[in-house]
């Protein structure tokens, strides 16, 4: 196996890419398929709008946490780094055995699924076969991307090209149609909002709050890239703080716009399995073009497709300091020396994908599933920043966690919080237990991988 060092790490990416990386690793299939679910979850416009901001304001509080160890801590191991420096290397091999497992190969199979969703509403399919048909084609969309990133690394960055014009088209079409809408519709589906809690309950909060974090997952995928940054000092921060800018008012708009055109009574009357993408499809059909329909299908499609693209084109960064401590299979390192990638890697974690599309088989499961364990993640990320400052306080931090101690414990609290009531949830404690079970998995796994001496 040829071993690449850091150091061959080029510092290339000024602070327009790095924004770019972290507004373009987060949207994917979320603004598109989630705002039913969130729908459903509250009881009025005015929550849906303010748990898509907390949660967004929530995410750019860990930005800031993430911005003052990335600038600290500028390699290419990411999330790894900050926890093995914070909290050591047992917890930092914890995470990534998590993210091989779980994070990794379940925001795949999440999006494969929802890939698969998005294609049946296009074609004819009786209910009967209506799963089995689903498994397929996001087991095909799965081992079609590992096909794609094995041949070599410069399609898989095509691929993220083509799939990044569509994502932007798709949201332009839906602003585009807000913009054009001139009177807020009318809904017939009275009867459906006479169904919705006057309050706000426990199990929608969960629901809600699962559902905004997915659509914000991959916020932190930036410090995985701080060692090809020209500046990770100045541009990790800029590119986190703006980037989570961005999207917190991309995603507000879309849902004024979503909820202008397709009102909160109608879409309580969507079915969350099945009739999800008719939000976004409504909304343009009624706004600009009936016809234009057919392409924002196409369109989301391929940016749900492109969005499962760095699960295997940049994962194996996240392995490379885990590789360095001796902590993972070296197998997983390994490198085609014909196409330059790692192909091991890639379609070890493209069969546990697919296993876990078989086992899960819905959406919102396999989001459950991901977003529960990367949450506690998460929270001893940003808690690493109180730790690190206490144990190395003399250590150069060229950016500081803008209100700390208060942002980092907030953030804390509310992904701790999310997480601890998911347990409590009967309809969501099933998907969140498999995930721990996994995450204890890595107990022994440790005890067996770690070197010796």
């Amino acid at each position: 196996m040829k071993h690449h060092p850091e150091g061959e790490l080029k510092r290339v990416l000024g602070p327009l890419s790095a924004i770019a990386i972290t507004v373009g690793a987060v949207i994917g299939s979320g603004i598109f398929l989630k705002p039913v679910p969130v729908a459903h979850a509250v009881p009025s416009e005015l929550w849906i709008h303010v748990i898509w901001v907390v949660l967004g304001v929530v995410c750019l509080f860990g930005a800031y946490a993430y911005a003052e160890l990335g600038a600290m801590l500028p390699e290419a191991g990411g999330q790894y780094s900050f926890l093995r420096e914070g909290w050591g290397r047992f917890v930092g091999f914890l995470y990534g055995w998590t993210f091989f497992w779980v994070i990794n190969s379940g925001t795949m199979a999440a999006l494969a699924l929802a890939f698969a969703d998005n294609v049946l509403t296009t074609v004819q399919v009786d209910e009967a076969s209506r799963t089995t048909v689903k498994v397929a084609i996001a087991s095909a969309m799965i081992l079609l991307l590992a096909v794609v990133n094995h041949v070599g690394t410069r399609h898989g960055a095509l691929v993220q090209n083509l799939s990044t014009f569509c994502k932007l088209g798709a949201l332009g079409l839906i602003v585009l149609a807000g913009l054009r809408f001139a009177e807020p519709a009318a809904s017939d589906g009275v009867a459906a909002a006479a169904a919705v809690e006057p309050v706000i309950t426990s199990g929608g909060v969960v629901t809600a709050c699962l559902a905004v974090f997915w659509a914000y997952e991959g916020w932190y995928q930036l410090p995985f890239n701080a060692a090809e940054l020209k500046r990770p000092e100045r541009d990790l921060p800029l590119g986190l703080v703006v980037g989570l800018l961005i999207l917190i008012a991309t995603y507000v708009l879309v849902n004024v716009v979503y909820l202008r055109v397709v009102p909160l009574p109608e879409m309580l009357a969507l079915d969350v399995d099945t009739e999800r993408m008719e939000v976004p499809m409504r909304t343009v059909v009624r706004a600009i073009d009936p016809q234009l329909a057919s392409w924002l299908t196409l369109l989301i499609a391929i940016s749900v497709f492109g969005a499962a693209n760095p699960n295997l084109l940049s994962s194996p960064r996240a392995f490379y300091e885990m590789a360095r401590d001796k902590l993972v299979l070296r197998a997983l390192m390994h490198v085609d020396r014909r196409t330059g990638t790692p192909t091991i890697s890639i379609w070890a974690q493209a069969v546990w994908g697919v296993a876990l599309v078989a086992g899960f088989q819905k959406f919102d499961d396999v989001t459950v599933y991901v977003v529960f364990a990367a949450l506690l993640f998460y929270a001893l990320a940003v808690a690493a920043v109180y730790r690190l400052r206490v144990l190395q306080p003399d250590r150069p931090r060229p950016f500081r966690c803008l209100g700390y101690p208060v942002t980092p414990a907030l953030f804390i609290a509310v992904v701790i919080s999310v997480d601890v009531l998911t347990l409590l949830d009967p309809l969501e404690r099933r998907n969140a237990l498999i995930g721990l079970a996994i995450i204890a998995t890595g107990v022994p796994a440790y005890a067996f991988l770690r070197p010796r001496g």
